[in-house]
């Protein structure tokens, strides 16, 4: 079992646990009046506790999954800052093989290990948002075509971002982008990717990254 699953699973159990504790006080207060007082005090004790238990484990899985975003989050994105500037080659070399929506989703894979939350991922939402262990926005926008990406692409990822007020903008591109579309990006808090850049990020989301992160 992947450590995303065991994190859902867990998580689960404890919501469970909680329902069926809270059940069985309230069965104990209302409905089994043949047990005595001190047996039914005794039921309805054990169930607060167990609730108060299982509260106190998803507060420390919130906490500490929060920390670990802002630790993997800075590693990864420090590495990938590294090799991007360093142009190194990358190991995963896939990103033009894979259609729009395997592009997508691998992306989400990507984010998501790194420490972003994502929102806005249902069919036909043309941009993703990503937020950060900052609580901050930051937008995704990913096109697959044999063509360079020319800038009124790259124009109307940064309207959007006006308009959600995000921080920083990722636009993949396999293809890659025009010089034009490049030279406007270039001042601006907007990341293209061609097939070598995501590869970096891949790679780096794989090296640094967290599975538990994953959901």
């Amino acid at each position: 079992m992947s450590k995303q699953r065991k994190q859902v699973t867990l998580e689960a159990t404890l919501f469970s646990l909680m329902a069926l504790l809270l059940l069985g006080g309230s069965i104990a207060l209302g409905l089994l009046e043949s047990l005595s007082k001190e047996n039914r005090a005794l039921i309805v004790m054990i169930s607060s506790i167990g609730i108060l238990g299982c509260f106190m484990g998803l507060i420390f899985l919130d906490t500490f999954r929060s920390r670990l975003r802002k630790q993997v989050w800075f590693k990864a994105m420090s590495s990938w800052k590294e090799h991007s500037q360093a142009g190194a080659a990358p190991d995963f070399q896939q990103a033009n093989q894979l259609s729009v929506d395997s592009l997508r989703q691998l992306a989400i894979q990507t984010y998501t290990r790194i420490g972003y939350r994502v929102r806005s991922r249902q069919d036909g939402v043309v941009y993703l948002q990503l937020i950060n262990p900052d609580g901050m926005c930051e937008l995704f926008a990913c096109r697959q075509q044999s063509e360079l990406i020319k800038l009124h692409h790259i124009y109307s990822l940064e309207l959007e971002m006006k308009r959600t007020k995000a921080v920083r903008g990722f636009f993949w591109a396999p293809a890659g982008f025009t010089k034009e579309a490049i030279a406007w990006a270039v001042h601006r808090p907007i990341v293209l990717a061609d097939g070598s850049e995501i590869g970096r990020l891949v790679d780096c989301a794989r090296a640094k990254g967290s599975r538990f992160l994953e959901y």
